[in-house]
């Protein structure tokens, strides 16, 4: 056999060998045209060998195997522009149905004996006479390697995938490949008629099989960059061993071969000692010729990992890895994306540059999202021109789209530990504007399997840390950091000369609520409160959990009347937005003041315990300043509190229980309450009838317990059999309150507060002034807050027709110089101030 007759064979059983694997695993268009293309330069390769393999065979059996290589050449060029048109996603089109019918015209001409006149081998070289048909021969095929080589270019122009742009160029790399060595060699007169076109054939098929079959390439840039490196290093070591055995030669030139021999080991073995140092050296000044000003930042992200083994704080490893990165991939921005600390969702916690972020500002991904789902599931790299190609993003929506538009991002790189999915990398664009190479990727990808135990035991860190100052139920900060945070503003007040407040908080009737509701119940208003705290104070003040229903808040930096002007704020936070349920929730509030109240943080924590226990027994749902501790107590009930404090709370959680039997009756006794006690003050009545005014208004209702809930909750008018027992209920309370000897004051007004003023009311029938006056203030305040109710038999009128309708009653129902007081206090200015955020509500029944 020829000796130029083995490198068709082997190339001929390479492509047999990949078109046999490929047409097995075809499933797909692009795999299939690419086994035609095999199945071609198969063809091709084989004719070649028969051509050159027996110099003795026949001069038909020659003409025969040269025409099918003729034919070959340019189906093999047709198929691989096939391919590529495939490749890109698009159809066959006209031209390549034009290039099969011209490969099959010179095939069947061939046959026909028109193509080749003669051929001949002589040592080893193949001599034909084919006339004009290589010019014929290239017109049909220049023009399809033109085409694929400026398709596969254009392709990796406008990718924007580094995956898909370095298997763009493999496939460049092997058709230039084939280009330079199968079609421009045999045209070379030293190489003319040597089949080295299979070389090029065979290593383009080599390159295209090894691009197509692997999703993960190596980088097209690193192959360069160590080919490079390599190729540097051998011409060195070469270069030097040459010269010096040269050099030898120069000065001994009658030097015995033993000698010489000797003196090449030694100079090998010296080279092979600097050979590592060197190609590192070489290595270096290569990547930064190809990295430029990147080079720096690259290598401080590749030495990153050896930095991050002590790392324990996430803000400290941002600070750590994200300038890094950024500086190292030429990059807009990059942040780091965790699940917040009081949702599932995915947020930006820590972001580079930090004033000026988009991705800090818009990029947010819900815990449902189908990014985070695909991120975990393939723990690839996502960008965001990939959505609209990924099956599993057609359910994404608009708005999650539209963030990431907005936040520019380049790409979202998943970060994980154990198999699971703790953190997201999300890098912007490049700043040439340019996309990612796939050593861009792979950077990332290092940085983020080394980052993720790292960022794990640092979120481990932080939640303990956060756990160990944090109360789990409200998110509030806990008792014991309460005491370290209350220590540190004394050090800095007596440091600095600051002055600071103190709140304390404690929820009115919360045992009665648990005990109504059950202890779940009181967890989720517990955690309501926080909320209600938190968005009532500044972002520098500090809330606390103190213990149970207690709460407590520092407020540096603030006297005393801008802590009052909180602490209601809060009050009345808490008045309107956390009662969830049939019962109303209030809060009572003590304030102290550093150091007014005390240097030492016991002082300052008894004088503000002892002004909320003040807020308590002056009727709850009220602030108290320390100062107010000192005055003397001046009402009859005021003074009996404290004999009977508990007796005291049984009452008003019965007067809870009475507003909890119908959801219609939702916070009456409070607000009756407080309509009375509006009046009252107008009235200017002194405050010990005030206070007797606003226990009268919270336990006026106390017999309805005794009314069954069918009467109560009737959605319409009721028989008069009904209205016994409605009209029995003052009295029943009576019965109920007399014995608690701090409520005597009060037994009058809730007698009598269905008296009327002509004398048509009940249980006694009393007129005009014989009617207690603070049963006549109740009266009036019940029947506003009715009318302003919702009731089981129609919907609740606006305070206009309400006023109406006192006009109406004054003199026959009400007291006239009342209502009118009454009306000049519940104007809109007023009526804004005692409803804000509350649904007025009202009586079962008037």
């Amino acid at each position: 056999m020829n000796l130029w007759g083995i490198i068709p064979l082997v190339s001929s059983l390479v492509f047999i060998t990949l078109f046999a694997i490929v047409l097995q695993q075809a499933k797909r268009r692009v795999d299939k045209v690419f086994a035609l293309f095999l199945f071609a330069s198969a063809i091709w390769s084989f004719s070649s060998f028969m051509l050159v393999s027996d110099p003795s065979a026949s001069s038909g059996r020659l003409i025969f195997w040269n025409e099918m290589v003729i034919a070959a050449i340019p189906w093999a060029a047709v198929s691989y522009y096939h391919f590529v048109r495939v490749y890109n996603n698009k159809r066959a089109g006209i031209g390549v149905y034009l290039g099969y019918a011209a490969v099959l015209s010179i095939l069947v001409l061939g046959l026909s004996g028109i193509v080749v006149k003669s051929v001949s081998l002589v040592d080893g070289f193949l001599i034909h006479d084919i006339g004009s048909w290589d010019y014929i021969v290239a017109a049909v095929t220049v023009p399809f390697v033109t085409l694929s080589i400026l398709m596969l270019v254009r392709r990796y122009r406008s990718s924007i995938d580094p995956i898909d742009r370095n298997r763009t160029m493999y496939l460049i790399l092997g058709w230039s490949i084939l280009l330079v060595i199968g079609y421009i060699t045999p045209f070379t007169p030293s190489l003319a008629g040597l089949p080295t076109d299979h070389f090029g054939n065979l290593g383009n098929a080599l390159i295209i099989a090894y691009a197509i079959s692997r999703f993960h390439l190596l980088d097209i840039r690193l192959v360069a960059r160590r080919g490079l490196t390599y190729a540097i290093l051998t011409v060195a070591i070469v270069g030097i061993a040459g010269g010096a055995i040269l050099a030898s030669l120069e000065i001994v030139p009658e030097a015995p071969t033993s000698s010489i021999v000797l003196f090449a080991t030694v100079i090998a073995l010296l080279l092979a000692m600097v050979a590592t140092p060197l190609r590192a050296a070489i290595q270096t000044r290569v990547d930064r010729l190809f990295f430029r000003g990147t080079y720096d930042s690259r290598q401080a992200v590749l030495s990153f990992s050896s930095k991050m083994g002590n790392i324990l704080n996430l803000e400290e490893l941002a600070k750590e890895m994200l300038p890094a990165m950024t500086n190292a991939l030429n990059i807009t921005q990059a942040a780091l994306v965790f699940q917040g600390s009081t949702d599932t969702d995915f947020v930006v916690q820590f972001a580079y540059p930090e004033g000026e972020s988009s991705l800090k500002e818009n990029l947010r991904l819900n815990s449902d999202s189908p990014i985070l789902t695909w991120l975990d599931k393939e723990d690839l790299s996502l960008s965001p021109a990939q959505i609209d190609i990924i099956p599993e993003f057609k359910g994404l929506w608009q708005t999650e789209k539209e963030q990431l538009t907005k936040s520019d991002v380049g790409f979202l790189h998943p970060i994980k530990s154990r198999g699971k999915l703790i953190g997201i990398l999300a890098l912007g664009t490049k700043l040439p504007g340019g996309p990612f190479s796939h050593e861009d990727l792979g950077l990332v990808s290092t940085i983020a399997n080394q980052a993720g135990i790292i960022i794990e035991n640092a979120q481990l860190y932080t939640q303990a840390t956060y756990r160990a100052t944090t109360d789990e139920l409200t998110r509030l900060y806990n008792h014991r950091n309460f005491h370290e945070r209350l220590e540190q503003e004394i050090a800095r007040g007596s440091r600095f000369g600051n002055t600071f407040s103190l709140i304390m908080l404690d929820l009115d009737l919360f045992k009665a609520y648990n005990d109504i509701y059950g202890h779940l119940a009181g967890d989720q208003l517990l955690r309501k409160i926080g909320q209600a705290i938190e968005t009532s104070i500044r972002a520098i003040d500090l809330a606390f959990r103190y213990g149970g229903e207690e709460f407590t808040v520092l407020l540096p930096e603030t006297r005393l009347d801008d802590a009052y002007q909180v602490a209601e704020r809060i009050r009345k936070t808490i008045e309107t937005r956390a009662s969830f349920r049939e019962m109303p929730v209030t809060a009572s509030l003590g304030i102290a003041t550093w150091p007014n109240d005390g240097v030492m943080k016991e002082e300052i924590i008894s004088r503000a315990d002892a002004a909320l226990y003040r807020a308590k027994q002056t009727g709850r749902n009220r602030t108290c300043l320390s100062s107010d501790v000192l005055k003397p107590e001046t009402t009859q009930i005021g003074a009996e509190l404290e004999a009977q404090p508990r007796a005291l709370s049984i009452i008003y959680a019965l007067a809870a229980t009475v507003d909890a039997k119908d959801h219609y009756t939702y916070g009456h006794s409070r607000k009756v309450s407080e309509y009375a006690v509006a009046l009252a003050e107008a009235l200017k009545l002194g405050q010990d009838r005030v206070d007797t005014i606003r226990a009268g208004g919270l336990l006026h209702d106390i017999g309805k317990l005794g009314v069954p809930d069918s009467i109560l909750t009737k959605p319409g008018p009721l028989d008069d059999d009904e209205w016994e027992p409605i009209k029995s209920h003052p009295e029943l309370g009576v019965e109920i309150l007399k014995r608690v000897i701090d409520l005597v004051n009060c037994l009058p007004s809730i007698l009598h507060h269905h008296e009327h003023y002509d004398g048509s009311g009940y249980p006694r029938g009393l007129k005009r002034d014989s009617i207690p006056l603070e049963a006549r203030i109740l009266g009036i305040a019940d029947a506003y807050d009715a009318i302003t109710s919702p009731r089981p038999y129609r919907a609740q009128l606006p305070s206009e027709q309400a006023v109406a309708e006192l006009k109406r009653c004054s003199g026959t129902q009400f007291d006239p110089e009342l209502v009118e007081a009454f009306i000049k206090v519940v104007q809109p200015k007023q009526v804004k101030s005692l409803d804000s955020g509350v649904k007025p509500t009202g009586d079962a029944k008037p």
